[in-house]
């Protein structure tokens, strides 16, 4: 713990920066009427590393990344991003810079051109009416076209997002997500719609994307080949409850098929 009158090295400092995990969960619940999606639970994301959640529909998976994007606020306990109390953070520039997240369908502008919707992602840095002009003489164009060419889509900036392919609009969401730069990505079901090679193309860009921008990555995915081949850390979800939370070399067959058991398998909430 770092104390007022410490006297680190700028080293040292980062060192203890790095040691406070990029989420905490400090027993953290979730419920909707009668109904818990997540039961009490701890747990903790290192900063930079890849972390897949994985498990049956209806597992509370989405319900976990909603909470840790302060999307949702917790029946119970804390979530911390950065050792801050997401309670406290203040939805815009402050939480843009923290959280990022890629959600199923995308949430996309289909009207709008893709460059528009990459720029979205700068939404939290500008005032209101820095963000209307943008919408007439776009804003940080350069640094959306960077991210358009890294995602390998920068010939399609100007077309309507609508008229792209399920893919396509796969990685504009990740250009979007790349130029806001937060600490954590969130990503859920990011290759639901996708086929398995599109699928395995897309995963290995957004985690090798976020890798080199040292980004913490977290995502719900169903592929467990996937899982395996790209993320560190795989947690398992069923009912509610974290089944199991283990580097993702070491998953076995057995554990998998317990996890997906449909006996006393809720339905999806």
């Amino acid at each position: 713990m770092l104390h007022a009158n410490s006297a680190l090295s700028s080293s040292e400092t980062s060192v203890a920066a790095t040691a406070v995990p990029a989420v905490r969960f400090d027993g953290v619940s979730m419920r909707y009427g009668q109904t818990t999606v997540l039961a009490p639970l701890d747990f903790a994301v290192e900063r930079g590393t890849r972390v897949a959640v994985i498990g049956p529909s209806g597992a509370g998976k989405t319900t976990l990344l909603r909470l840790m994007a302060g999307a949702a606020a917790p029946t119970t306990g804390v979530v911390e991003l950065c050792g801050r109390d997401l309670a406290n953070l203040r939805p815009g520039r402050e939480l843009a810079r923290l959280v990022g997240m890629i959600a199923q369908q995308f949430d996309l502008v289909p009207n709008l051109s893709v460059l528009h919707n990459v720029l979205a992602g700068r939404l939290g840095e500008w005032s209101f009416g820095k963000s209307l002009l943008s919408l007439v003489w776009p804003r940080d164009q350069r640094l959306a076209f960077d991210a358009l060419e890294r995602v390998g889509v920068t010939h399609l900036a100007h077309q309507r997002t609508g008229h792209l392919s399920g893919g396509e609009q796969q990685r504009v969401a990740i250009a979007r997500v790349l130029v806001q730069r937060p600490t954590v990505v969130l990503a859920d079901e990011p290759v639901a719609s996708l086929d398995p090679a599109r699928a395995r193309e897309v995963v290995r860009l957004l985690t090798d994307v976020t890798e080199e921008q040292g980004e913490t990555l977290v995502a719900s995915i169903h592929s467990i080949e996937l899982a395996r081949e790209f993320f560190d850390r795989i947690v398992g979800l069923r009912n509610g409850l974290v089944q199991f939370d283990v580097p993702a070399f070491s998953i076995g067959d057995h554990v998998l098929d317990d996890l997906y058991e449909i006996e006393g398998l809720r339905s999806e909430v």
